[in-house]
C-alpha cells in the first residue's frame, strides 16, 4: 500500500531535522549528495537497510555505500591495517568531502545486508551541506544507493525521485539538481596494488597523484562496489543506441529521438522528431545526463540516437554509464 511520502526542503533547518528524525526512526529518506540523490537509511540497522533492497527492488547481491561525515567516522567501521588506513586517510585528505568510495575489509558491526555477504565495505564522505547536516545530525552512518528504482536512470533532482519512489519512502529532501551528476568514484585499497572498481568524477590520474600506481582492470567474481554486475541507468520503454556520427545521419529524417552535439545539430539542420543537444565537454556531460534520460522518458519516442563520446580517459565515468545504459548500434 502506498505511504505519504512527504516533500523536505534542504533551505528550511526544521526539514534538516525531521529528515534525521525520520532516518533515527529506521524509515527511508532521499537526500540529495553532489553526485546524485541517495536512498538512505540508518547503515547500521539491517532492518532499516532491508527497506532500501524492498523500495528499489535492489538485487540482494549489490553491496551498498555507506556514507559518513568524515574520516574519524569511517576508521571505526573498516577492519584494516594501519598501513591501508594511512592510504584511506591520504586519499580523504585529497578528496573528502566528495565524490569518492574507498574499499576496505569491514568491521563486524556492519550488517551483512549491506556488504551483500562480503568482508568489505565502500564508504564514502559525501559533499553537500544538506546530507552533512543529516549526517551528523544522525550520527550513524548513512547507507544510501541512488535513489530510483534498481536499473532506471539515477536521480540528480527530487523530482527524478518522486517519479519512481513517491509513495515507497517516508520523506524527499529536495537540494535542487546536482552538481556532478554520475555516482562516486570506487578505490578498492584491500590488495598491495590499490584497484579502481567504477570510474567517476576522481579520476584514475587523480587517485594517481596521492597514492602512486593503482591497476584499473575490471574484478571478477562478486564485486566490492556497486554498479558492477547489473544493468543500469535505463529509461524506461527507450531503446537507447550508442551511434557514430555516419548512423546519427542516417536516422536524422526517422521518427527516433536523437542526442548530438550542438556543432553535429547545426549542420545537419532542422528535424521534426525530438533532439537532446549533449554537452562538449565531460563535466557538464556527465552533470545532465541522468536528466535527459528522464525527459527523453516524457518524449513519447521509443528509441534514441545517442552521438558516442570520445572514447578517451576524460570521457570514461561518462562512457562507462552510457555502456551500462545503452543497447550499442551498429558501427
Amino acid at each position: 500500500m502506498p505511504i505519504n511520502t512527504e516533500s523536505l526542503h534542504s533551505d528550511r533547518p526544521e526539514d534538516i531535522v525531521r529528515a534525521a528524525a525520520l532516518l533515527t526512526q529506521g524509515k527511508l529518506v532521499a537526500i540529495p549528495t553532489e553526485t546524485v540523490y541517495g536512498l538512505a537509511a540508518n547503515g547500521l540497522s539491517a532492518d532499516a537497510v532491508k527497506g532500501i533492497f524492498s523500495a528499489k527492488g535492489r538485487p540482494a547481491d549489490n553491496p551498498l555505500i555507506l556514507h559518513v561525515a568524515s574520516i574519524e567516522a569511517a576508521i571505526p567501521l573498516w577492519a584494516a591495517t594501519t598501513k591501508q588506513l594511512e592510504i584511506a586517510a591520504a586519499l580523504s585528505a585529497a578528496f573528502w568531502p566528495g565524490p569518492l568510495s574507498i574499499v576496505l575489509k569491514a568491521a563486524s558491526a556492519i550488517p551483512d545486508i549491506v556488504t551483500a555477504g562480503l568482508d568489505s565495505v565502500a564508504i564514502r564522505a559525501p559533499a553537500g551541506e544538506a546530507v552533512q547536516s543529516v549526517i551528523q545530525l544522525c550520527q550513524f552512518p548513512l547507507a544510501a544507493p541512488s535513489a530510483n528504482v534498481s536499473g532506471r536512470p539515477s536521480p540528480t533532482r527530487a523530482d527524478h525521485v518522486e517519479r519512481t519512489l513517491g509513495g515507497r519512502i517516508a520523506a524527499i529532501l529536495d537540494g535542487g539538481q546536482t552538481t556532478i551528476g554520475i555516482e562516486s568514484t570506487v578505490v578498492d585499497l584491500r590488495s598491495e596494488r590499490p584497484q579502481l572498481l567504477r570510474p567517476g568524477a576522481i579520476s584514475i590520474d587523480d587517485l594517481r597523484s596521492v597514492i602512486g600506481e593503482i591497476s584499473d582492470s575490471r574484478p571478477s567474481g562478486n564485486a566490492a562496489s556497486p554498479g558492477l554486475r547489473h544493468r543500469h541507468y535505463q529509461p524506461v520503454n527507450i531503446s537507447l543506441r550508442l551511434a557514430n556520427r555516419e548512423m546519427i545521419e542516417s536516422q536524422w529524417a526517422s521518427a527516433a529521438g536523437i542526442a548530438c552535439s550542438q556543432d553535429l545539430a547545426v549542420e545537419l539542420g532542422q528535424r521534426r522528431a525530438p533532439i537532446w543537444i549533449m554537452p562538449d565537454t565531460p563535466e557538464p556531460y556527465a552533470a545532465v545526463l541522468y536528466d535527459r534520460l528522464y525527459t527523453m522518458e516524457r518524449s513519447g519516442v521509443t528509441e534514441v540516437y545517442l552521438q558516442r563520446p570520445p572514447q578517451t580517459d576524460a570521457w570514461r565515468a561518462v562512457n562507462d554509464r552510457l555502456t551500462r545504459a545503452a543497447e550499442a548500434a551498429p558501427q
